[in-house]
C-alpha cells in the first residue's frame, strides 16, 4: 500500500500523507484511482483500461459497465506462474493431506476444461457445484470460467431443500457434486441428496461426480434418465493443457452467489469476472499485505463468499490453504496445528469461532509457535474488543485484520490497513474505492452515532445484475429504496474519529425499547464474557395493542447451567450497567439459536415468529429444526409473560 502511494504522489502529482487522504483520493478520482490501481495489481487484460465506464445505463444508480475496452480471462489470472509453484496445500479432518502445484493444477483443469467443451459447456452457461471445501472444488470453478461458464457452489452444510432453492434459479447444465464429506471423525454419503437434486431440477443435463474419499467405493448413482455421468477423477487421470486464451468482457458473469435469504427467498446475484478479481486482488495485496509466496487460510465452507475470495489468493502468488471437517476437533486445536505445519501467513476464521475457543479457555499460544504467521483475519460477525484482547494474548501478538462485507459485493466495506495502527473493537479502514459513509436517522453522513451503512460511489464488484430479474427492480429493491442513488447495505455501524468502523449487527435487527434504539450486537458484546451463556439472541416484541417495543432475550446455557431466578437477575444486573436500556422485559432459555450457513445469528426468523408470520427461508438457516421451539415453546412463554 505503501508503494502504490508513492507511485500515486509521482504519476498523479498529489499528495497522500496518510490512508485518508488516500481514501479520499480514491472515491473522489475514481478513473484515475482505478485505472492505476488495475496496473499496479497486474491484472493481465487485453485492450485499453480507459474509459472507466460505458455509456449504458447500469440497472441501479451505481452499476456501472466497469473497463468497457477490457477483455480478460479469470483463469489465467489465477493461475500465473511457474508450473512448480505451490498453489493448493489442503487438509482433511480425516488425515488427508494434499498439496497441488500450479502445474498440477493447470493438468487437472484443462483435463476437466476438454471434458466440459465436449458436454457442449461454452459462455452463457451455468454449472452448479454441490462440494465440500476442497481442491477439486477450485480445480472445477476454474476450468468452468476458462470457458465463459457461470459458477454457483453450494456446500456440503446443505440439505436438498436449500440446494433446490438455488439450483433451480441457476438452471445449470452441469452438475459437479461430492458423493461424500468428512464430519466429525466419519464419512457421510450424499447420494441421495445429489439424486434428489438432479431429479428435480430439469436443467441439469450432465453430472460429474467427485469420490475423493472414497474412490470406486460407491455403487452405481441412479439418476433421471438421459443425463450423462462422469467420475471427476477418471477424467482428471490424464492431465491436458489449459486453454486460457478465450477472454471475455470485465463485467462477464463469472460467480451467481446467494444471500442468506432469512428474511425469504434468497437473492440471486450475479458478480462479474473482471470486478471480483480487480477487488479482492485490491483486499489482498493492499488491504491484507499478501505477498508472493504467502500461504492464506481461510475457515469457510463453498457456500460462503470467503471460499471465493480465498481462492483469489492464487492472483496475488500466495497458496491458497484449505481444510475440510470440523474446526473444533482436538479441543480446538486443529486449525492452529494447520496454521503451524504449513506456515500459513494469513489465518482468517470468524468471531463465533474465536468466542468459542476464549470460552473453553483454549490457548493455541502453548501448543503452538505459529512463526509465519502475521496477521488474523475475522469476518461473519461482530468481532468484540476483549476478544482481540484474546487474540493477542492467547494466540499470539498479530496484526488483526476485522474486515466486513458481504455476498452482496463478494468483498469488504471494512478492511485492515497496513498504514494505521489497529484499535481495539475497531474495523481499521474504509476499503479504498468505495465512499463508504454512515448515515443517521436524517439521512446525512454522521461521525461518532450509530447509524447505517452506505456507500456513495460506484465500486467494481457491486453486482453486475440479479438472476431472474430483466429490469433491475429487485436489485433496486435490495439496496436503493432507502436513499435513492446511495447504497444501504443493512448493517448498523459507527464511524470513529479515526476513520475506523465499529461494526453492530444488522439494523433490520435493531431493538428499539422505549423508541430508543439498541443494537443486538451491543447486548451480545455484554454476554460473551459469561461462561455460563454458550449463545443469546435478543429480538424485538411488541404485545398486541401496544405500541412500545419489548426486548427478549433467548439465552443458550453450558452444561451444568439452568436458568433460574437468581441468573436471570444476575443477566439483567449486567446488562443494566452497560445501559439501563438493554435490560430485557423477558429472559428465556432455548435449546439452541438460528443461524445461517454462514453462522450469522437470525434474529429475524425469530421476530418474526413472535408476531406470529411465517419465519421465512429455513433453507437458509444451518440449524432451521430449532425454529420448532420458538414457534411453540417459545412463543407462549413470550405471550404469557408479556401478552
Amino acid at each position: 500500500m505503501a508503494r502504490l502511494v508513492r507511485e500515486l504522489e509521482a504519476h498523479e502529482s498529489v499528495s497522500l500523507p496518510d490512508y485518508t487522504a488516500l481514501h479520499r483520493f480514491s472515491v473522489e478520482h475514481p478513473e484515475r484511482f482505478w485505472k492505476r490501481a488495475a496496473e499496479f495489481l497486474g491484472v493481465s487484460f487485453q485492450g485499453s483500461l480507459e474509459p472507466l465506464f460505458g455509456s449504458a445505463d447500469g440497472p441501479t444508480p451505481l452499476a456501472k459497465s466497469w473497463f468497457p475496452s477490457v477483455q480478460l480471462s479469470f483463469a489465467e489470472n489465477l493461475l500465473k506462474g511457474p508450473d512448480d509453484r505451490l498453489a493448493i496445500v489442503s487438509w482433511s479432518e480425516l488425515g488427508l493431506k494434499r498439496r497441488m502445484t500450479l502445474g498440477q493444477v493447470r493438468g487437472a483443469a484443462g483435463a476437466l476444461q476438454r471434458h466440459l467443451k465436449s458436454l457442449g459447456v461454452t459462455s452463457g452457461d451455468r454449472v452448479f457445484a454441490f462440494m465440500p471445501n476442497i481442491p477439486e472444488s477450485i480445480v472445477s470453478m476454474v476450468a468452468c470460467a476458462s470457458l465463459g461458464a457461470s459458477w454457483a457452489s453450494c456446500g456440503t452444510d446443505y440439505q436438498l431443500q436449500g440446494l433446490l432453492v438455488r439450483a433451480e434459479r441457476v438452471k445449470p447444465k452441469v452438475l459437479v457434486a461430492a458423493r461424500s464429506f468428512a464430519w466429525r471423525g466419519g464419512i457421510s454419503r450424499l447420494d441421495e441428496t445429489v439424486a434428489g437434486l438432479v431429479a428435480q431440477v430439469p436443467s441439469i443435463e450432465h453430472v460429474i461426480l467427485v469420490d475423493y474419499l472414497e474412490p470406486k467405493a460407491g455403487a452405481e448413482l441412479p439418476l433421471r434418465a438421459g443425463v450423462t455421468v462422469s467420475s471427476y477423477e477418471e477424467i482428471t487421470a490424464s492431465p491436458s493443457a489449459l486453454d486460457t486464451s478465450s477472454r471475455f468482457p470485465f463485467s462477464h458473469p463469472l460467480y451467481l452467489m446467494f444471500s442468506s435469504g432469512t428474511t425469504g427467498k434468497p437473492k440471486g446475484i450475479v458478480h462479474g469476472a473482471g470486478g471480483t478479481l480487480l477487488e479482492h486482488k485490491k483486499e489482498m495485496i493492499l488491504h491484507g499485505d499478501v505477498r508472493p509466496g504467502d500461504r492464506v487460510f481461510y475457515q469457510t465452507s463453498t457456500s460462503w463468499m470467503m471460499w471465493n475470495w480465498l481462492v483469489s489468493a492464487l492472483a496475488c502468488e500466495a497458496t491458497v490453504v484449505m481444510y475440510d471437517g470440523d474446526p473444533l476437533l482436538e479441543d480446538g486445536m486443529v486449525l492452529w496445528r494447520l496454521a503451524d505445519e504449513e506456515r500459513v501467513t494469513h489465518f482468517g476464521t470468524s468471531a463465533a469461532f474465536l468466542g468459542a475457543l476464549e470460552k473453553q479457555g483454549r490457548e493455541p499460544a502453548a501448543k503452538f509457535a505459529l512463526k509465519d504467521l502475521r496477521a488474523l483475519m475475522s469476518t461473519g460477525s461482530t468481532l468484540y474488543p476483549h476478544q482481540f484482547d484474546y487474540i493477542q494474548q492467547r494466540i499470539k501478538p498479530l496484526w488483526i485484520q476485522s474486515i466486513s462485507g458481504g455476498t452482496d459485493i463478494i468483498g469488504c466495506f471494512g478492511l485492515g490497513c497496513p498504514l494505521k495502527p489497529v484499535v481495539r473493537g475497531e474495523v481499521q479502514s474504509k476499503s479504498l474505492g468505495y465512499d463508504v459513509q454512515v448515515f443517521g436517522t436524517d439521512g446525512k453522513r454522521t461521525v461518532g452515532q450509530e447509524g447505517e451503512l452506505v456507500c456513495c460511489s460506484p465500486a467494481p464488484s457491486m453486482p453486475v445484475s440479479f438472476l431472474d430479474d430483466g429490469d433491475g427492480a429487485q436489485y433496486r429493491a435490495a439496496y436503493f429504496s432507502e436513499y435513492g442513488a446511495v447504497w444501504r447495505h443493512g448493517d448498523l455501524v459507527r464511524e470513529t474519529e479515526s476513520g475506523g468502523l465499529v461494526f453492530l449487527g444488522r439494523s433490520d435487527a435493531t431493538l428499539k425499547p422505549s423508541g430508543v434504539r439498541v443494537a443486538t450486537a451491543d447486548l451480545y458484546a455484554v454476554l460473551q464474557r459469561d461462561s455460563r451463556i454458550a449463545a443469546a439472541l435478543a429480538v424485538g416484541y411488541t404485545a398486541p395493542g401496544e405500541t412500545s417495543e419489548k426486548i427478549v432475550l433467548f439465552l443458550v446455557l453450558s452444561a451444568g447451567s439452568a436458568l433460574d431466578e437468581g441468573l436471570r437477575k444476575e443477566v439483567a444486573a449486567m446488562l443494566k450497567a452497560s445501559n439501563s436500556f438493554f435490560v430485557p422485559a423477558a429472559i428465556l432459555q432455548s435449546p439452541d439459536v438460528p443461524r445461517t450457513t454462514n453462522n450469522k445469528l437470525s434474529e429475524l426468523s425469530v421476530k418474526r415468529i413472535l408476531r406470529g408470520d411465517d419465519p421465512g427461508n429455513r433453507s437458509a438457516l444451518a440449524n432451521p429444526e430449532c425454529l420448532v421451539f420458538f414457534e411453540n415453546e417459545g412463543l407462549a412463554a413470550v405471550k404469557q409473560m408479556l401478552g
